[in-house]
Formats: structure tokens, C-alpha cells, sequence
């Protein structure tokens, strides 16, 4: 997969191209319904498949005071766009010269000149240009005029629910994870290096890996779950606390994962940490004890769900 994070870096040689086009925050399952289509279509006509997104979310620049967070960062991005073997992913950073793109324009200067596109999808309430005056009908009406096919996909539905970034951001912040997870298609994930905690995880027999959490993240409800761990390419069952360390009175927001059968330090190692099952919220315990005690019941219940014990 070729990434460009540039416009002016994509070349305008490129082979006649099948493009999606979206914001993909999350890359839930009506994103990949997009991008299927757009690779079937692809594979079809022996196009390129073309994927042209942001790095950014567009309100950065638009509202900047209404930002939602991400449900995911760059590189878990990239991950899911390789693991889904796009030939060209677009990653541009939203700024002033995309949003002064009139929507016509667009299509023009960007889709045909720079990318070739011969075939386009998108979901059916997809908007662009210069005050978000293109829409899909727009797509449509100028496809003869530019050249090119087009696929609209309608809402998709699961479990009576159309899947949306919003509804994915309001079930983690519940921390209603197996659902967020059954409209992801995926479990839901965090990616980022482990870095040295206070070791009072060790210091109780729990050593854990901790992770910072980036900015703008949408971190799930603070708690205990389920978890697996990813480490150079093998994946570990394990148990994972996100949130304050109240008993302890640290501030920000901290995830710390015990790892069930890995028992080595991992400080500035990568890993990924896949969450499945909620098991409690966070409390703050006013004796030690009592936070071990519950720590010991917390790794049964995760060995149990792993039939390890």
C-alpha cells in the first residue's frame, strides 16, 4: 500500500483508479462495507483502489470547540487499511486549502486530474466541498459530465441501530464495550508504547504493562475488562485497568494491563491491547488489601473466561 500524506506528493500518473471516500473514524462495519465495495468494483474493472481521507477530523478547523475524539489514531488507521490491502491511501491533514475546495472543483481537480478515478463509492450522506455543499446527488449528476461510475451505500443496520462513529463513541464512553465491539466488527483497540509506571502493580504481585494514552483519544469508561494483548505478533490473554488509580490519588487518565503468561519488563516495547468484556467500574478502596483481594478476584474471572482455570 502506498501512503501519501501530502496532496501534492500523489502522483498524477497513477493507474485509473476505484476510490472511497469518507472520514473512516473508527473503520466500523459500515465503513468496511464501503471500502468491500469499492475493492469488489476495483478487482471488477481492474482499477487501483483508492482510498482518499484525513488525518485529522474536518470540525478541527470547522468548530474547533466541537471536536469528538478519535476512535482511533493514525496508526491503527493505517493498520486496518493494510490489513484491508488498499493499493493508495490518501491520509491528508484537513486544512484551510482542502475546505477551500468548491465541491465541483473537487471532483475535478482532485478526483479526475490527481487520482484517475474511474469509479467512486461513498455512503449515502457523504458531503464535501466548501461548506459541505456537495452531497451525493451532486456525485451523481456530474458523473457523466467527468467520466465516472459511482456506488451509493445506504445506512447499515445491525441489531435495529444505524452504525455511526457517534453511536461507537457513546457506547465506549458507557462503557458498553461488547456492543461497540459487535458494531466495530472488531474489538475495539488501543496501540502505544509501554512506559514505566510508579510499580505498585508489582510491588502487590500484579505487574502490568502501562500504556499512555494519546490525546484526543475516545477512551472507554474508566473500569476493569477483559482483555487481549498483542506483542511482537502474539496475542495474550490478560486483564486491564483504565482510569484514575483513585486508592492512589494519581491524576490523568492511565491504562495498565496485566498480561497473563508474559512475565518480562516492556518498557518502550509496542503493544496492543484489545478489549472484550467489561468486569467492573474503577473504585477506590481504603485499604490495600481490599484492592488486592479484588485484583485476585478480577484476574479468576479473566482466567475463567479464558478456560485457564
Amino acid at each position: 500500500m502506498i501512503i501519501y500524506f501530502d496532496i501534492e506528493a500523489i502522483d498524477t500518473q497513477v493507474e485509473p483508479t476505484s476510490v472511497a471516500l469518507g472520514t473512516f473514524d473508527g473503520l466500523h462495519i459500515g465503513h468496511i462495507e464501503v471500502l468491500n465495495a469499492m475493492k469488489k468494483t476495483a478487482i471488477e474493472k481492474q482499477l487501483k483502489s483508492f482510498v482518499y481521507t484525513f488525518s485529522n477530523h474536518p470540525r478541527e478547523l470547522l468548530t474547533p470547540d466541537q471536536v469528538p475524539s478519535k476512535i482511533m489514531d493514525i496508526e491503527e488507521k493505517v493498520q486496518i487499511f493494510t490489513r484491508i490491502d488498499v493499493d493508495y491511501l490518501a491520509l491528508l491533514k484537513f486544512d484551510a486549502s482542502q475546505y477551500a475546495y468548491e465541491a465541483e472543483d473537487f471532483i475535478k481537480e482532485v478526483l479526475i486530474d490527481k487520482l484517475n478515478m474511474k469509479h467512486l463509492t461513498v455512503g449515502y450522506d457523504y458531503r464535501f466541498g466548501k461548506g459541505a455543499k456537495g452531497n451525493v446527488q451532486m456525485l451523481i449528476d456530474l458523473s457523466s459530465r467527468y467520466g465516472f461510475t459511482y456506488e451509493i451505500i445506504k445506512p447499515i443496520m445491525k441489531s435495529d441501530k444505524r452504525i455511526s462513529s457517534t453511536l461507537i463513541r457513546e457506547l465506549l464512553f458507557e462503557g458498553r464495550i461488547e456492543e461497540a465491539n459487535h458494531y466495530l466488527g472488531r474489538h475495539h483497540f488501543v496501540k502505544g508504547m509501554v512506559v514505566r509506571g510508579k510499580g505498585m502493580g508489582k510491588s502487590f504481585g500484579f505487574p502490568t504493562a502501562n500504556l499512555r494514552i494519546k490525546e484526543n483519544i475516545s477512551t472507554i469508561k474508566p473500569g476493569v475488562y477483559i482483555t487481549e494483548t498483542v506483542w511482537k505478533g502474539r496475542t495474550y490473554p490478560s486483564v486491564t485497568n483504565i482510569g484514575f488509580n483513585p486508592t492512589f490519588n494519581q491524576t490523568g487518565i492511565h491504562l495498565e494491563t496485566f498480561i497473563i503468561g508474559l512475565d518480562r519488563e516492556m518498557y518502550d516495547e509496542l503493544i496492543e491491547v484489545h478489549f472484550i468484556k467489561r468486569i467492573r467500574d474503577e473504585l477506590k478502596f481504603e485499604h490495600v488489601n481490599d484492592l488486592i483481594e479484588t485484583m485476585k478476584k478480577d484476574l479468576e474471572l479473566t482466567k475463567r473466561y479464558f478456560n485457564l482455570l
